[in-house]
């Protein structure tokens, strides 16, 4: 029907003519197509011979009063052929530059335009708009843009594949960290390993569980076990860092004894008043009564070229007595700060005051910063040289700096006021070696605890539960398949060194 007229006074005459619009066609058109003059007057639909061209070559003028009509407003049945009742020349431009869309409305014929039904003929009519040369051009970016895609997913794919099926006994969660540290994406796992710091703390307050309490008890004789000579004994008790500390904290107990003497001596204790609910460990070793061997790991940093294997078998079990874990990451990207040296080989490069493990010929170590003198500087003594950050402990005391955020000084994994599973080697005035570990440990927890089991020089090793370890041996039974025992709780297995090791490591053997 026509559109509405809006009420005329008749005091001020006729209304004025308004212009014909496409409404006003479509009324008209409704009375009889062949009736209406608007199509005959509009040029747009005049020799539509010259005026239709094929779908997709250029831009086509409307050809039909139906096209102009506003988006929902009501609107009659057609079916594919064009109007009925047109004249032959409209219905046959109708078909080939315009297919409609049929709406059943019912016996009337009219209906709503469906939802959604006004954007997807503009959607048609956009891409009707575009030339051949235009279309293949779009073809070609969607083509290359989903190629690169596909390319990016297959190299990623196969590279984090690659590094899932390599051989070792490391987890699949630190298999996808170690293959993100690698490729640029260390970022990615820092934050998410801070987030799960801040969503599951270490508790402070509480107490020891009987479990613990039974850890600090002192054992059991067992027939058979080995005793100490008489000009042997333990170590004077570690002063506890807690207010009422628990029976047996802080003891040294002897873990390793070979002909009466003690090579390997450990201690258990909580190692701040505010996490009581964790305890850390030390073990001392006797240089006198025990070889260092450093054995690098098969991507940290590789075995080619050192001399050494990545892991312990055969006759490399006899006679030994403790294992413990490298430090941080050397290469993609290089945390540790400095370098690695074993048997000739150097694995990126020894950077001057860093914090090193040093071993000797004569199967002895120590720790300190490199080139600092000759006992830290390269010679023909020296066969193996592990460096980590700076040291942690130096001339006896906690360096200054252990509270310090600058990631150069203590790495960039995790926070260094965050308390986590964190470890650490040094020596003693008198030449001995320390080793600490713990569950909860800041930089600075871990620094004291070192210094308060003696140590005059010790530097930070490696952190997080998967990468902490320390194990002591018996071979008694078996020189061959030595009994593993874990110092605390950690993640890795007890015979983690036993098989292919992704990262250097040391190995411990009795004289």
């Amino acid at each position: 029907m026509p559109r509405p007229r809006p009420a005329q006074d008749r005091r001020q005459g006729p209304p004025p003519t308004e212009p014909r619009t496409p409404w006003d066609d479509y009324a008209t058109q409704n009375a009889g197509l062949q009736q209406n003059p608007s199509y005959q007057q509009n040029p747009s639909y005049q020799n539509l011979d010259d005026t239709h061209v094929p779908r997709g070559t250029r831009r086509r003028a409307p050809q039909d009063a139906e096209e102009l009509r506003p988006v929902g407003a009501p609107g009659r049945a057609r079916d594919r052929a064009g109007f009925s009742g047109g004249d032959d020349e409209l219905s046959s431009s109708f078909q080939d530059g315009f297919v409609a869309e049929r709406y059943d409305g019912g016996p009337g014929g009219d209906t709503e335009v469906p939802a959604g039904e006004g954007r997807g003929r503009r959607g048609r009519r956009r891409r009707d708009r575009l030339t051949p040369a235009q279309r293949r051009r779009r073809k070609i970016i969607r083509r290359s843009i989903a190629g690169v895609l596909a390319v990016f997913f297959a190299v990623t794919g196969y590279s984090l594949y690659g590094a899932l099926t390599q051989p070792g006994n490391m987890s699949t969660e630190a298999r996808v960290a170690e293959w993100a540290r690698g490729h640029k994406m260390g970022w990615a796992v820092t934050w998410l390993e801070n987030q799960q710091y801040q969503n599951d703390k270490p508790k402070t307050g509480g107490t020891l569980s009987p479990s613990q309490l039974a850890e600090l008890a002192p054992p059991t004789p067992t027939p058979g076990a080995p005793t100490l000579a008489k000009d042997e004994h333990v170590l004077p008790a570690m002063k506890p860092f807690v207010p009422n500390p628990a029976p047996g904290e802080g003891d040294w107990t002897p873990a390793v004894v070979a002909n009466g003497v003690p090579i390997i001596q450990i201690a258990k204790l909580r190692s701040d008043p505010d996490h009581l609910q964790y305890l850390s460990a030390v073990a001392w070793m006797d240089q006198k009564h025990a070889n260092f061997v450093l054995h690098p790991g098969s991507q940290q940093p590789g075995t080619a070229g050192f001399g050494q294997t990545d892991h312990l078998a055969g006759d490399q079990l006899k006679n030994l007595i403790a294992t413990w874990n490298g430090a941080f990451l050397l290469n993609k990207p290089n945390d540790a700060h400095g370098g690695f040296y074993l048997n000739g080989k150097t694995f990126g490069k020894l950077v001057d005051g860093q914090a090193s493990e040093v071993f000797y010929k004569d199967g002895s170590m120590d720790v300190g910063p490199w080139n600092s003198g000759q006992r830290f500087a390269m010679g023909p003594n020296v066969v193996g040289v592990r460096q980590n950050l700076s040291l942690l402990v130096e001339n006896g005391q906690v360096n200054p700096t252990v509270d310090s955020d600058d990631k150069n000084l203590w790495g960039v994994t995790v926070k260094n006021a965050y308390f986590v599973w964190r470890s650490g080697i040094g020596v003693t005035a008198d030449g001995n070696v320390v080793y600490a570990m713990g569950p909860a440990l800041s930089v600075r927890t871990l620094a004291e605890l070192l210094q308060r089991a003696g140590a005059v020089r010790a530097m930070e090793l490696d952190i997080n539960q998967q990468w902490v370890s320390y194990m002591t041996y018996d071979g008694t039974k078996d020189p061959l398949n030595p009994v593993s025992t874990k110092l605390l709780d950690f993640a890795r297995t007890e015979r983690r060194y036993f098989s292919t090791e992704e990262r250097d490591f040391v190995a411990v053997y009795s004289r």
